[in-house]
């Protein structure tokens, strides 16, 4: 076999390794990720209450990097659709405006 024909079979070998571990059952799914990223930013804020001068600074990056961590997953989540309901609700409540008799 000699490397072009193995430089062609990459990409449909890369695809079904790809595949396989989408399939995965420890690969965590978009959603158990995007609700990973929201504990780690609200565990940050907690550690704010408790950090002194020294670790401020840190406790700031920490911060900042699980809020945009968090806010980049939810980009991603918008990009592919995915919402946290229904696209066509049943049935929509609404609230009289003029609730005066």
């Amino acid at each position: 076999m000699d490397i072009l024909s193995v430089i062609k079979l990459l990409p449909a070998k890369m695809s079904g390794l790809i595949e396989k571990r989408a399939d995965m059952p420890g690969t965590p799914t978009l959603m158990t990720a995007i609700e990973s990223a929201r504990r780690d930013w609200q565990q940050a804020l907690k550690e704010m209450d408790h950090a002194d001068g020294e670790l401020s600074d840190y406790i700031i990056f920490k911060i900042n990097s699980a809020e945009r961590h968090y806010m980049l997953l939810l980009k991603q989540a918008k990009q592919e659709g995915v919402t946290a309901w229904s696209a066509a609700p049943d049935k929509i409540a609404t609230i009289p405006l003029n609730i005066h008799p």
